[in-house]
């Protein structure tokens, strides 16, 4: 005996609504995977900047700490020197000591002590630049470069094409990341001429820096970055700035973008 339309109809109800629930239950599976993947995906993007940024920490403070011994070993070796060499030729200072020796032992002492008070302020120079200090950003630059070009081990061209006034809490980070580059140019790209341009992107301050040096190895600037760039995005993170290296068919390229 045949089925009744009835029966049919019922049948076919049934097997949509199965197959509707399996539809259903698929995309429930596949909401909940895809969730699943996606926060492990953003977890993993988590671990990775906290890891950078641990790095970036870590190199901050490996950079402090050499500047430290540095700085330490500069005071122990020239400053305490002087010192101790000044307090010997005060001790040979006596009531009975004839004029002449007098004299030289004076003339003597007195170099000793214009020798410190030069190591201490180029110490003090390199702590914070007093150009920095006293005429801000630009004027630290320009000062750095006229050095750098009075030496004659490097051409230096530097365009300000700025108009906005530089926050004082930036400046020294800003001439620290200019010194940086500058500093890796030198030892490493056998460059003979750099170009600095600094310039403003609405309440921004680009600095555009490049040489014609032998350029650097794209697979290091991926994994292996040297203490150099890592101090510069070190300090570009305090400043919520970025860096870019551009293409190149000599040197570098480097912009870096500060609000």
């Amino acid at each position: 005996m045949g089925e009744t339309e009835g029966t049919i109809t019922l049948k076919i109800i049934i097997i949509g609504m199965g197959v509707i629930f399996l539809l259903s239950l698929s995309l429930i599976v596949f909401f909940v995977i895809y969730q699943r993947r996606l926060l492990a995906q953003q977890k993993k993007h988590q671990k990775i900047a906290s890891d950078y940024q641990k790095e970036l920490l870590q190199t901050s403070i490996l950079s402090q700490e050499e500047e430290r011994t540095r700085i330490a070993k500069e005071l122990h070796d020239d400053v305490g020197a002087m010192l101790t060499t000044t307090k010997l030729y005060f001790g040979q200072i006596i009531p009975e000591l004839p004029p002449e020796e007098l004299k030289e032992i004076t003339d003597k002492t007195k170099v000793f002590l214009d020798d410190m008070i030069r190591s201490v302020r180029s110490i003090s120079q390199d702590l914070r630049p007093v150009v920095l200090e006293k005429l801000g950003l630009i004027e630290a630059i320009q000062s750095l470069i006229q050095t750098l070009n009075d030496s004659g081990r490097i051409k230096v061209y530097f365009d300000n094409n700025t108009n906005n006034v530089v926050p004082k809490s930036k400046e020294l980070n800003l001439y620290r990341i200019v010194q940086e580059l500058i500093t890796n140019t030198i030892k490493h790209a056998e460059a003979s001429v750099i170009k600095i341009i600094l310039k403003n992107e609405g309440d921004g301050l680009i600095i555009l820096y490049e040489d014609d040096g032998k350029g650097i190895d794209q697979e290091m600037l991926l994994h292996k970055k040297g203490l150099g760039l890592k101090n510069i995005e070190s300090r570009l993170s305090v400043l919520s700035g970025s860096m870019k290296f551009l293409k190149k068919n000599e040197g570098i390229k480097v912009e870096i973008r500060c609000m």
